[in-house]
């Protein structure tokens, strides 16, 4: 505040009270006004941020390509996390059994695509050879492994607790020692109204593979052991399959070779139109001529098709050559394909059926 001593003239005040009243206005020696370097901490903080002109500055190019690399080594670790994550297990070979299989899938495109040149080269045709896999689907449900029984037991030991509340709630109930008593497997079955039947036979104990009556925990397919591909070696376990006839449909060249090797008592399920494998087989020189006539070999199509009712005419099944047939599980079917043409054989049924 300033005052004006000629105004104060002009009103008339004496000079002495003009000279208190300019001493009280003046500034206090110990009062620390702001000054210009006084600043408030918001303006002061401001003003440490402001970059210097001197500083030098990235070019926008520079700063894009510097956020790039930011964003790419962000999602390179993101996408290794996600590796880990699979198993956990950083240590513990993958892909094994995928490798496995490409290790024979691979050489078997490369051999069939072989062959097919090696036909055409000498200018033979294929013949067309279809095969059914009837496949009956297990009855009950497979045996669970000792790791899996036990978590459930676990599991249900847990659950019978529930949810623990505060007493003082009102709301929890007191805990009795039969509440928390979980039966086991053999107390469950002797507790039920009726007798459950038994999940194996007296077929698989005796070693009967003629009835479906077996295995009832896995799949079974029909085999018959017959010569009708021109074996010289003799009769062997194949599935039931036939030439395909001229205007004849693989689906009912299927159908066909069923009926041929089981009778018409077996009612079927189709689900497709499509075949599931293929395969190739050269004819040998050995062969006939009368079999084998000017083709080079078969196309063998595999049909999956699955039974519903019915069992086999044992009559019709000899009467049409076969020596035998039986309901096998995979590992059979491909065990005995594997003594009678080989491991790489066994392989393709092993990976179809």
């Amino acid at each position: 505040m300033s005052l004006c001593f000629s105004h104060a003239r002009r009103t008339l005040v004496p000079a002495s009270s003009v000279r208190q009243i300019a001493a009280c206005t003046a500034r206090p020696a110990s009062i620390n006004l702001p000054t210009n370097n006084g600043q408030r901490n918001f303006s002061a903080q401001k003003s440490k941020t402001k970059k210097s002109k001197e500083e030098p500055t990235l070019s926008y190019q520079a700063r894009k390509d510097a956020a790039k690399q930011i964003r790419r080594e962000r999602y390179e670790q993101h996408q290794a996390r996600l590796g880990r994550l699979l198993t956990r297990r950083d240590a513990s070979p993958k892909d094994v059994k995928k490798n496995l299989f490409r290790s024979w899938w691979d050489n078997e495109l490369f051999y069939h695509a072989q062959l097919v040149r090696s036909a055409k080269k000498e200018g033979k045709p294929w013949r067309i050879r279809v095969a059914a896999m009837v496949e009956r689907l297990p009855v009950v449900t497979p045996d669970e492994p000792q790791w899996e029984e036990d978590y459930m037991e676990l599991r249900a030991y847990l659950d019978t607790y529930g949810k623990e509340l505060p007493e003082e709630t009102g709301f929890m109930p007191r805990d009795k020692p039969e509440d928390h008593i979980v039966e086991s497997y053999e107390e469950m079955i002797a507790g039920l109204p009726f007798t459950p039947a038994p999940r194996e036979t007296e077929h698989d104990h005796s070693g009967n593979v003629k009835t479906l009556d077996r295995r009832l925990k896995t799949r079974v397919y029909l085999a018959i052991q017959s010569d009708a591909e021109g074996n010289q070696s003799g009769p062997r376990w194949t599935l039931p399959s036939v030439l395909v006839n001229n205007e004849e449909k693989l689906l009912q060249a299927a159908q066909r070779a069923v009926v041929n090797a089981a009778g018409e008592g077996l009612v079927l399920w189709c689900p497709s139109n499509a075949p599931m494998a293929v395969n190739f087989r050269v004819y040998n020189k050995n062969l006939p001529d009368e079999f084998r006539e000017n083709y080079y070999g078969e196309k063998i199509f595999y049909y999956r098709v699955q039974w519903d009712s019915g069992d086999v005419d044992e009559s019709i099944c000899l009467k049409n050559g076969a020596k035998d047939y039986a309901w096998l599980t995979r590992e059979e079917m491909v065990e005995k394909i594997g003594v009678e043409r080989g491991e790489h054989q066994a392989k393709f049924f092993h990976y179809m059926l």
